[in-house]
């Protein structure tokens, strides 16, 4: 197979074989100086040939198809100036910003351009989804799982897929993001925009038994976002969030995923979401985040009982804790076992403690007494 490092230039040749200049091959027609004393009548051709060789390496290089790539770079160059397609793109994210040894000072994008220019040509409108063709030179380091703004028209974009056969610039399919997922975690408040798709269902779904008929939420969404380590942490089956960016007097509806796809492309994340029921006290509805209105539970005892009777008011299922009367002891300990699922004995060595556990799993609460101080112990949910 033939080496194209080492193969000799058709174009160079084929200019010295129109002037009939005989043992080109030997001869060093990349500089023009270095003469032979033999080729002296032939110094006028043999810098023709130079000059020629010069105008290649100017216009990509000595192969056809590296001149091919610099001509397809300089028309994009063109047309970011003169074409009806060229707008202004500002980069929102980066999939570089979230690297393992992610460096904000030695970060590339410092060398790359923010407000830069590029080509948006179209390709698919629906009304379901609106994907274009981007064109951008590889310097401004965009690729799959980035999302920009498109300047002037206050929308915004998120690169799926980059076409590998297009070497002389990158050109990718990008879809436009209507929405944004915030979700909350022990890392902090997270955002994304995202591209949805849905819903398509047209019918209702339900479950029909002994003549009583239910109804099951069946909306499903497709989505797509970029595939960063807060995303793949946070977006697993069961996860629920909700889509920011409906507009005011609509409903806001709560998701729950389905089905995650972080494999099959290269920086995205896809989502299967279907619609589900929203927990209206534990939901920031309004902000559409979920689980961050969880409230202390209310002790219903007085501070006097407590100090009383010492122990914890609130307790798990099946597990064993320990009370403690710190007043005068006499009387005894009261608990009515037959009404509540408790187990409960007195210290033998010591009646003022007493041991109680709650024996089955479901949540509940119950009465502890010592003569006329009752204390309320309530007993968690194990989820």
């Amino acid at each position: 197979m033939p080496s194209f490092e080492v193969r000799r230039n058709p174009s160079l040749h084929l200019m010295a074989g129109r002037l009939d200049l005989k043992d080109f091959r030997h001869k060093n027609y990349y500089n023009a100086t270095e003469r032979a004393d033999k080729f002296e009548d032939e110094d006028g051709l043999m810098h023709a040939i130079a000059c020629q060789g010069h105008r290649l390496r100017m216009n990509g290089g000595a192969f056809q198809q590296h001149r091919m790539i610099f001509d397809k770079r300089r028309s994009l160059d063109r047309a970011l100036f003169y074409s009806y397609q060229a707008c202004n793109i500002k980069r929102v994210f980066s999939m570089l910003e979230d690297e393992d040894n992610f460096n904000e000072i030695d970060s590339p994008l410092n060398y790359a351009p923010k407000v830069c220019r590029a080509l948006i040509n179209p390709d698919k409108l629906k009304m379901d989804y609106d994907d274009k063709i981007l064109s951008v030179p590889f310097e401004n380091l965009y690729q799959p799982g980035d999302v920009f703004e498109w300047l002037g028209t206050g929308t915004f974009w998120l690169i799926r897929l980059q076409e590998l056969n297009e070497v002389a610039y990158f050109r990718g399919d990008i879809r436009k993001c209507s929405y944004q997922i915030s979700w909350e975690d022990e890392d902090g408040l997270h955002s994304s925009y995202v591209a949805v798709r849905g819903p398509v269902e047209t019918k209702i779904n339900y479950i029909q038994k002994h003549q009583i008929s239910v109804d099951t939420p069946n909306h499903s969404l497709n989505i797509y976002m970029p595939r960063t380590k807060a995303a793949l942490k946070y977006f697993r089956r069961y996860s629920k969030f909700y889509l920011q960016g409906i507009d005011n007097g609509s409903p806001q509806i709560c998701w729950r995923v389905e089905a995650t796809d972080w494999i099959s492309s290269p920086g995205i994340l896809e989502i299967t979401a279907v619609e589900y029921y929203a927990n209206e006290t534990e939901d920031d509805i309004e902000q559409g985040l979920v689980g961050v209105l969880k409230t202390e539970p209310v002790n219903p005892n007085k501070w006097s009982v407590d100090a009383l009777i010492e122990g914890e008011t609130f307790i798990k299922p099946k597990v064993q804790v320990n009370y403690r009367y710190n007043g005068v002891l006499n009387n005894n300990w009261k608990i009515d076992d037959k009404k509540y699922p408790v187990i409960w004995k007195v210290n033998p060595n010591d009646p003022a403690e007493i041991a109680v556990m709650w024996d089955v799993s479901y949540h509940g609460q119950f009465e502890i007494s010592y003569g006329t101080i009752t204390k309320t112990v309530v007993v968690e949910s194990l989820f």
